[in-house]
């Protein structure tokens, strides 16, 4: 099933199309300020299909800018189990969030991005950094005992 996402970031998934649609809306790059702002209406700047989300270019620079207002969406806690850390629990999701509008759901564990661990809050910042300066990142979750790789690419 494809989808592209038609709701405000802030919210998260809901109106669902198919096939690759492009949306496209005036993208103001007010850098720290227009953050929150953009993710309010981050619908334009996503399109998902099953496990493959692509995020605009210039939408990413601007969160990078700040990213205060997508920490504000989501809960991440260390996940520790036998005295291990096995990943970073996600729940707490904002309706229209932006980490919900990427596939991520309440309960997700993620375990690794692009094959390397993830297992404290600075490993999502890593995580986020290493998808904008690659283009191209792999989260490999665990969602009610299978795991699952979203696939978020950057245009």
């Amino acid at each position: 099933m494809c989808s592209s996402v038609h709701l405000a970031l802030g919210s998260f998934v809901a109106g669902l199309t198919c096939a690759g649609v492009l949306f496209l809306s005036p993208f103001n790059a007010r850098p720290a300020a227009d953050a929150a702002a953009q993710l309010d209406n981050a619908s334009p700047f996503v399109r998902c299909c099953d496990v493959r989300c692509t995020l605009d270019q210039r939408f990413v620079d601007t969160l990078a800018v700040n990213t205060a207002p997508v920490r504000e969406q989501a809960r991440l806690i260390p996940f520790i189990e036998d005295g291990v850390r096995r990943g970073v629990f996600v729940y707490g999701l904002r309706t229209d969030s932006l980490p919900k509008l990427v596939g991520l759901k309440n309960g997700d564990l993620l375990t690794d991005v692009d094959g390397a661990p993830v297992v404290d809050v600075a490993g999502v910042d890593a995580a986020f950094e290493h998808l904008r300066t690659t283009g191209t990142s792999r989260f490999a979750i665990e969602r009610d005992g299978q795991t699952t790789v979203l696939q978020v690419d950057i245009e």
